[in-house]
């Protein structure tokens, strides 16, 4: 068995250390024992040397990327003896080439984002973002408020890693019950989707079984076939658009057709079905559709066709 490792990502000043900090102090992360903490610089907020003592931790800084090399590593965890370790870092090394010890047992990766400053930073540092949303179990988004824009903001990351768990808090912490915010009625039993609906309703379903189950949704979609997909099934969706031209990524539904329906792969119908939730082999729980009718229509413009990041 390795040594239990947690990696906090999160571009500078995004609140790593504090969320560290409160952590390890706060008994967040359970009763860990011996913990090191490694990170690449001395951020906004340095950690208080009490509060590390309090929580049985120790705190080592890396100035350089040369630092990061199995020697130094080795040394630095004989001379602390950590039974954890939390790694911290910045994003200014490029994280993804890091090379671990083979003894590191990563248990989770962790992302902090800053509400205030996520969209000049995804503005200028998509590719980046992208990088760290997606290599994350779990994203914090701090600083934010009770609003529409942290909702969008919410479904924005939850875009980029559709299995991450993503959870906004406020700027004490507490974790925000935020307003649906959604573009499109859902307090009747069928569903009407426009395209630019599409993308706040396929992550809505991940997170708001109650609101879909058994309900009838009628939307524009690729019909896309795949032979690894079950008989008589394809996805329902859209292309998207996450990051960059060169990152284009499949979200859509399984649905479910009956005998007699056929059309070409990736073109586009008028899907009206039926939003069930089932389990699969792995234990997880997604959506199926259920074909009630599909007509086939022409092609929206690539513009249109595209979800997109906002």
């Amino acid at each position: 068995m390795g040594l239990p490792v947690v990696i906090i990502r999160g571009i500078l000043e995004s609140g790593k250390t504090t969320f560290i900090t409160d952590s390890l102090v706060n008994g967040d992360f359970g009763d860990v024992g011996r913990a090191l903490v490694i990170s690449q610089e001395d951020g906004e907020i340095e950690y208080d040397a009490n509060y590390l003592k309090t929580a049985n931790a120790t705190h080592v800084i890396l100035n350089k990327l040369s630092d990061w090399n199995e020697n130094n590593i080795n040394d630095i965890i004989s001379t602390y003896k950590p039974q954890v370790v939390f790694i911290e870092t910045n994003e200014m090394w490029d994280f993804n080439n890091l090379t671990m010890p083979r003894y590191f047992d990563i248990q989770q990766t962790i992302t902090i984002i800053d509400g205030e400053t996520f969209s000049l930073y995804l503005a200028n540092m998509r590719q980046k973002f992208n990088d760290m949303v997606r290599s994350s179990d779990l994203v914090i988004i701090n600083r934010c408020t009770e609003t529409p824009a942290t909702s969008q903001l919410k479904r924005n990351v939850k875009m980029m890693n559709q299995n991450a768990y993503v959870i906004a808090v406020d700027y004490t912490g507490k974790q925000l019950n935020l307003p649906s915010d959604l573009p499109f009625k859902v307090d009747g039993e069928e569903i009407t989707l426009t395209l630019s609906d599409f993308g706040a309703w396929y992550i809505d379903t991940f997170e708001s079984k109650a609101r879909y189950e058994n309900k009838i949704v009628e939307f524009d979609c690729m019909a896309m076939f795949n032979k690894k997909l079950p008989p008589r099934s394809f996805i329902a969706g859209r292309m998207a658009m996450t990051c960059c031209a060169d990152d284009i990524q499949v979200l859509g539904h399984l649905c479910a057709f009956p005998k007699g329906f056929s059309v070409k792969n990736k073109s586009w119908i008028h899907l009206k079905a039926r939003v069930h939730y089932m389990k699969f082999a792995n234990g997880e729980e997604r959506v199926v559709l259920e074909m009630l009718s599909a007509d086939p229509i022409a092609s929206p413009d690539p513009e249109d066709a595209l979800v997109k990041l906002v």
